[in-house]
């Protein structure tokens, strides 16, 4: 296909042609901190001309710039974009384009999505956790892409001249192409001039990420500057005690390629605190980039946290200024803040759970302090109570997943959610994203309960349900009881006993006689399978591929849920 024939007459391409209604919001109160935009191409810019001494340091340099510094000023990060703009423009992306980036992860992954889309193209931001299975058919979804990559991504995702040809428009390499045909070096577009800025409208496709992947090929979600901007509120605002301060020091260790990261760009032109952004949690620099820096703000994904786990007991104590502690995507371990508010030095510090998605942005949001945590094996876990939407903002409701009925408070149910930022569309599925909106509501795909109080406790995903149980409570349980697990995953099996799958600090066997005293007064479960903790098949969030997993420790099962929302 040639890129005449994918756009339409607009020039806009023709996999970016479905697009459903969204609600938007300007602000949540009228004295609200709001981001002073919804473009990510400008964001940077914005952040520098408020406070250009305000410094972001990375954990090592940058793939786009080697021999650059780890430490700079938002005015260089925004510096940083414009070379890249130049780039990409020398390279030949025009508005509509889609560039996608495909490399190791790092902050760079930012500077190369701002300054595509400051060139009115739209950046497609995909994770290199995935094989050619996987990356294939997302670069086919979008239509011949501009593909910014790295040696590394080439071999793992199996992206051979071959392959360059067929699914891209044009594929730079950003640590040379080692004499290889069809790729371009990125030190050949070095020096380029880049044009003005052309952002595309705010109710246009302004950005593509994508969901998790836990079951099958991840969805392509897109995002206007609008619907951005709304998620983007609920980060800006001055809340009390939880909100984020200019005068934080946020180690932040996210996914660059994530949804997430887009929002977070946004805010950082109405607060504007000095980051350290993470690109390898597990890198052995990390510790000592936290105890030299002494973070006061720290967020990472459930997973990395559970993985911090033994830092946090470090006697340097590099969470000792900490006074918030933020994860987001999932439910967290109750283990897990129990951990880390005991590696704070602070006298009373806080954790906030935030759920959220790729499609919608943060939809729940509860705060933990030490002593709601201090039970050991408590049930049902208090972390699966996820909380509260957003007072005048979000909506949620439950209902039944055979009629579409909402059910009572305290009857599990399909969780839906409704509030402003909701995604644009999911590239070449445009059925899929319909089958998951009912108007204004949104089908998470998960199982939940509200209580009385308006707060939901999760139950599990549809797929992996368990018919009478929580595997999310079985897995919270386990690993609270049994110290040295460092990861603990239930499997539902149709026809069989649920089947709990574990792995173990230094490898160490599981004691049976632990195990039997751990699952005492728990649901009947089969005998435990004990795996390394990287056997453990993971998204690029670090979320376990569970029907994976599944299929390969029992080939042939099947689960008890179908997906239908996933």
């Amino acid at each position: 296909m040639s890129r005449s024939q994918a756009r339409l007459p607009d020039n806009r391409p023709r996999c970016l042609d479905a697009q459903a209604p969204t609600m938007i919001r300007r602000r949540l109160t009228p004295l609200s901190r709001t981001p002073l935009t919804g473009h990510i191409g400008e964001a940077l810019h914005i952040a520098a001309d408020r406070r250009p001494h305000q410094v972001i340091t990375t954990d090592r340099p940058a793939d786009t710039d080697p021999t650059g510094a780890l430490a700079r000023t938002y005015a260089q990060w925004a510096h940083a974009v414009d070379e890249a703009a130049g780039w990409l423009h020398e390279l030949g992306v025009r508005p509509w384009d889609r560039v996608a980036v495909l490399k190791r992860n790092h902050f760079d992954i930012s500077v190369l999505a701002c300054a595509a889309a400051r060139l009115g193209a739209v950046p497609a931001l995909l994770s290199g956790a995935y094989g050619p299975e996987i990356a294939h058919p997302l670069l086919a979804r979008l239509d011949l892409p501009f593909l910014v990559t790295d040696r590394a991504h080439l071999k793992a995702c199996g992206i051979d001249p071959g392959t360059v040809t067929r699914l891209t428009e044009r594929t730079v390499c950003v640590d040379g192409p080692q004499d290889r045909p069809g790729l371009v070096d990125l030190d050949d577009l070095r020096g380029a001039t880049p044009p003005g800025p052309a952002f595309r409208a705010e109710d246009e496709a302004m950005i593509i990420t994508h969901t998790s992947g836990t079951t099958g090929i991840p969805k392509l979600v897109v995002h206007s500057a609008e619907s951005e901007r709304s998620i983007a509120l609920i980060e800006s605002e001055r809340w009390p005690v939880i909100g984020i301060r200019p005068s934080d020091l946020w180690a932040y260790s996210e996914p660059f390629w994530h949804e997430r990261q887009t929002h977070n760009l946004l805010s950082l032109t109405a607060i504007g605190p000095r980051m350290l952004a993470i690109s390898d949690p597990l890198a052995p620099s990390v510790r000592d980039l936290l105890v030299a820096h002494r973070p006061t703000l720290v967020e990472a994904l459930p997973n990395v946290f559970l993985a911090w786990e033994s830092m946090a007991r470090d006697p340097a104590r590099p969470f000792g200024r900490v006074r918030e502690y933020i994860n987001s995507f999932d439910a967290i371990h109750t283990r897990t803040i129990r951990t880390f508010l005991d590696a704070s030095d602070r006298r009373m510090p806080i954790w906030l759970q935030a759920w959220s998605q790729s499609e919608n942005g943060t939809l729940l949001m509860r705060p933990y302090v030490r002593w709601s945590v201090r039970r050991r094996g408590r049930r049902p876990a208090p972390t699966q109570s996820l909380g509260w939407p957003v007072p005048g903002f979000g909506r949620i409701r439950t209902v039944d997943p055979v009629t579409g009925e909402p059910t009572r408070r305290g009857e599990a149910g399909l969780v839906e959610i409704a509030q402003p930022g909701r995604c644009l569309a999911y590239v070449g599925e445009p059925e899929r994203h319909a089958a998951k909106r009912d108007g204004e509501w949104w089908h998470t795909g998960d199982f939940g309960v509200i209580n009385r109080l308006g707060a939901l406790r999760i139950v599990d995903r549809e797929i992996d349900r368990l018919p009478d149980g929580s595997a999310i409570e079985l897995e919270d349980v386990l690993l609270d009881r049994l110290v040295n697990t460092t990861e603990v995953i239930v499997l539902p099996v149709a026809g069989q006993r649920p089947v709990p799958v574990v792995s173990t600090a230094d490898d160490m066997p599981l004691d049976l006689e632990e195990w039997r005293q751990a699952t005492a007064g728990l649901p009947a479960l089969a005998d435990p399978i004990q795996i390394r903790w990287e056997e453990f098949p993971r998204t690029g969030t670090w979320k376990v591929r569970r029907v994976e997993l599944r299929e390969r420790l029992v080939p042939g099962s099947r689960p008890h849920g179908h997906g239908s929302w996933t």
